[in-house]
């Protein structure tokens, strides 16, 4: 008997295994798709982190090569800068830095130890209370004799190392140090470089010998008639003398200032034969005059404010002294000019500006005075002096009135280039020159080289201008 096999019943049978496998594969398929969407998430959030740690990363080696190089040479480990990002040169260093906190540590219990101590100290410096008084004086002397026993450095005047007190507690030092010593009259030295086993001289043999009273040299020469030759004695700076003969092992100069932004440096450099440098890291901000309006410019740290020649522009005489109106009638605008641009920051809470006003005689200076009066500007500390005067003095802003404006071709006073020195070397921020630039620019020799130098300076990187645009 045969049995036959109906085909349609087979095929619907695997249609049904078919279906069953397929939906097993679906659900298997959507499965596997949800842990696949699930971990390309995990990885993306991964890669997300990583990249968030690889900009922690970078951000903190830049942090840390910034402290380094921060970091005084002194006290920084002894390892190479390659290394800086070494894990074992990291760990050195923590190591090193864990025994400096330590150190700290000590130093500040050591201090709170002692610090009640020395504020009793102080307390019965101050009111020696001891049974009388003549038991009182005693325990102030007593003190005062051991803290001056104590002492490695003591500061002190040349005039007053002349006391006799003084004189009697220090007879002698192992070094003996004399700063602005270009200024210092020959008896002024002699005592105190007497008191030393080594001497220091610190000052600079390129700018103003010693002055004898409020004037210059040059206007109580003309007082008394002294000599041409009484003069020059005078005018001699002791300390250039012994700087410019002394052996070459025994003298340094120190060609680095911190004082004035470089474009004003670059008007006295040519007393330093060119070899000054600024020091001031980012002068521009530094050194930021902020002073910008009508006649300055932010950028400009260097002005001339030239007066034409003509009699209603020229010097005055008075004694043996000279004044110049039209000159001080331009820096009334300017400071004017400057109270304007200053009174809103000081009203916001920041200092008064201060500016000097110097200039080379005394006339011209009691009428600078008369005119810039403080009441009128309350938003500047104005100071006014003789150069000669101003000398081992700066201030942010300088205006240096030059007077003399004539027919004859005479500059006076300003031939000297050790007085010119001084006078544009006091600025940090901002030199303004009112004067005759013709006449000074014009002279023969030394000092219209002098004064053509300054001029190719102003025109190079400062500015000129006419004394017109400040009165119309």
């Amino acid at each position: 008997m045969i049995s036959l096999i109906d085909p349609f019943a087979t095929l619907s049978t695997i249609k049904d295994l078919l279906v069953i496998r397929i939906y097993s594969l679906q659900t298997t398929t959507e499965t596997y798709k949800s842990k696949f969407i699930e971990i390309q998430s995990k990885i993306q959030n991964i890669l997300e982190h990583l990249q968030q740690q690889l900009e922690y990363i970078s951000n903190e080696r830049t942090w840390w090569q910034s402290i380094w190089e921060a970091i005084p040479g002194k006290f920084k480990p002894e390892i190479d800068s390659t290394d800086l990002f070494n894990l074992e040169s990291l760990r050195n260093i923590k190591t090193q830095f864990e025994s400096w906190q330590q150190q700290l540590q000590n130093e500040e219990i050591y201090l709170n130890r002692y610090q009640h101590f020395v504020q009793d100290w102080i307390e019965k410096l101050r009111q020696p209370t001891e049974g009388d008084a003549c038991g009182g004086l005693r325990l102030r002397n007593d003190l005062r004799r051991i803290y001056l026993d104590n002492a490695n450095v003591v500061g002190i005047t040349c005039v007053q190392a002349a006391n006799f007190n003084f004189s009697q507690e220090f007879k002698y030092f192992d070094v003996v140090i004399i700063d602005e010593v270009s200024k210092c009259t020959p008896p002024e030295l002699l005592i105190p470089a007497l008191k030393g086993k080594k001497l220091v001289m610190v000052g600079d043999h390129r700018q103003l010998p010693p002055m004898l009273d409020t004037k210059t040299l040059e206007e109580v020469s003309q007082e008394i008639g002294s000599t041409n030759t009484e003069l020059e004695l005078l005018q001699e700076s002791l300390f250039k003398i012994q700087f410019e003969t002394a052996n070459d092992s025994i003298k340094r100069m120190l060609n680095i200032q911190y004082r004035m932004h470089p474009i004003i440096m670059g008007a006295i450099n040519q007393f330093y034969d060119g070899k000054l440098e600024c020091g001031i890291l980012e002068p521009d901000t530094k050194r930021e005059h902020n002073l910008a309006g009508e006649i300055i410019q932010q950028s400009k740290h260097l002005i001339w404010v030239k007066t034409p020649e003509g009699n209603e522009f020229q010097e005055k005489r008075t004694g043996t002294s000279f004044y110049n109106i039209p000159e001080i009638n331009a820096i009334e605008i300017l400071c004017k000019q400057f109270e304007t641009t200053w009174a809103s920051r000081v009203t916001n809470g920041e200092p008064k500006k201060e500016i000097a006003v110097i200039t080379f005689y005394g006339a011209q200076l009691r009428k600078i005075d008369e005119r810039l009066q403080s009441e009128l500007f309350p938003s500047l500390q104005i100071t006014t002096g003789t150069v000669d005067r101003f000398q081992g003095m700066e201030r942010p802003v300088v205006i240096v009135s030059m007077v003399r404006n004539n027919s004859r071709g005479d500059v006076g006073f300003a031939k000297k280039p050790e007085r010119v020195n001084v006078a544009f070397s006091r600025a940090q921020e901002l030199l303004i020159i009112v004067g005759c630039h013709s006449l000074f620019t014009q002279q023969r020799g030394q000092a219209g080289s002098m004064y053509s130098n300054v001029s190719n300076i102003v025109r190079l990187h400062g500015g000129f201008v006419d004394v017109s645009h400040l009165f119309y």
